[in-house]
């Protein structure tokens, strides 16, 4: 590959990083951040208004029914066969790593 093909790629990465830098730094500067935090804040003071309302009734309180859930599994057979390969690297890699500064310990000390 030519130097000037190279110097092409980095200079479109380096464009894209920069675009996605600006969105973000409009996104913050613009209150789209605290606008959703303050949304949930609300839907929170909503929750225990109906929590309140509810014990002064003198109805069963569960919490599971006052919070939201909000944590969505995007996960798919890829994703999972990813994890198990990246935790079987990982404890390969800790064990042989472990293994050998005991091999190392042991000839030294």
């Amino acid at each position: 590959m030519s130097k000037n093909k190279k110097s092409k790629y980095f200079f479109r990465t380096l464009f894209v990083f920069f675009v996605i830098y600006v969105a973000l730094l409009i996104a913050y500067e613009s209150g789209y951040y605290t606008s959703r935090m303050s949304n949930k804040a609300t839907l929170t003071k909503e929750a225990m208004e109906k929590f309140e309302n509810d014990v002064a009734s003198g109805e069963i309180v569960d919490i599971k029914n006052y919070l939201e859930d909000d944590n969505v599994d995007y996960s798919n057979n890829i994703t999972k066969i990813g994890n198990k390969v990246s935790n079987s690297i990982s404890k390969i890699m800790t064990e042989g790593l472990s293994g050998i500064f005991g091999a190392l310990k042991g000839l030294f000390w």
